[in-house]
Order: C-alpha cells, then structure tokens, then sequence
C-alpha cells in the first residue's frame, strides 16, 4: 500500500508506476522511529515511523510522516524486500475528537 496515495497497487506494473511518481516528488526520508524484530535465520520484520520531504514541480516543499513495515526474506544470501506496506499517519482534529469525547 502506498504512503501518498489512495490506490492500492498490486501488479508489479503498478508499483512500478507509483515508485516511479514518488521519485518525481524528489523525496528525502528520516526514519524517526524503528524496531527491527529478527524471526528466524532467514526473516525480519522492520516497522516504524518515517517522514518525507517532498517536492512539487513549483519546487514547494511538504513533510508527510507515514507509518511503514518491511518483511524481509534472505535468499540465496541476500536479504530483500518481500513486502512493504507504507501509510500516512492520519490527520487528527483535535478540536473535533475533543468535543466528541465530553
């Protein structure tokens, strides 16, 4: 699932072409909070938080903070990627969850 985006993307063709998007945005990441949990021998979960900064085309900047989990696999001695899940944290009125809440 994508961190800037409401489509979900399940092709490679479709990842490709949401990475692909991203990249124009010149992004530039910090990984602000992070736990890494070893399974086995061959499998690891990394899950934390990230914020972006992004770029439009009139060279504007913005920050989106997401919520991201990596589940890696080591094949044939490498590790990779073999699902990545990436969402932006929601946006919270405060007022509104306040008032809701008396």
């Amino acid at each position: 699932l994508p961190t800037v985006s409401n489509e979900v993307r399940a092709s490679r063709e479709q990842i490709e072409n949401y990475f692909a998007m991203f990249l124009t945005k010149k992004p530039q990441g910090v990984v602000n909070y992070r736990t890494v949990r070893v399974l086995d021998d061959d499998s690891a979960v990394d899950a934390g938080v990230y914020t972006f900064t992004l770029t439009d085309k009139h060279g504007n900047k913005s920050n989106v903070q997401a919520r991201y989990t990596f589940v890696y696999e080591k094949r044939d001695g490498k590790w990779l990627i073999i699902n990545h899940h990436s969402s932006a944290m929601p946006e919270v009125d405060t007022r509104a969850a306040v008032a809701k809440a008396k």
